[in-house]
């Protein structure tokens, strides 16, 4: 499998989960992406930094103190030809798992 750019999986998660803190991003990583990656991205700190550059770059805002959610201008970066499908079903089975766990 081919390892995916840091930035580009911090923004996947957060594209799927948002809005989101980054220990967040960091449990779902787990979910969304294969395990050994996620753990290398986790552990590594990688989440961490891409997280960091986003923020520095204002490539996400704040909704509330620790809470970010994908800005404008970096919402091309997941949302090409192809991902947006899958990222509105993974949101929408994550909404609906969400909501028969809150029954």
């Amino acid at each position: 499998m081919k390892k995916i750019d840091p930035l580009f999986a911090y923004f996947s998660i957060l594209a799927v989960i948002q809005p989101a803190r980054i220990q967040d991003i960091e449990a779902s990583a787990r979910q969304l992406l294969s395990p050994a990656y996620a753990n290398e991205l986790v552990e590594g700190g990688h989440l961490r930094k891409a997280h960091e550059i986003a923020r520095e770059n204002e490539m996400v805002l704040t909704v509330r103190k620790g809470v970010y959610f994908t800005a404008p201008k970096a919402r091309h970066l997941v949302r090409r030809a192809g991902l947006e499908r899958s990222i509105d079903n993974r949101r929408f089975f994550l909404m609906k798992s969400q909501r028969r766990w809150y029954k």
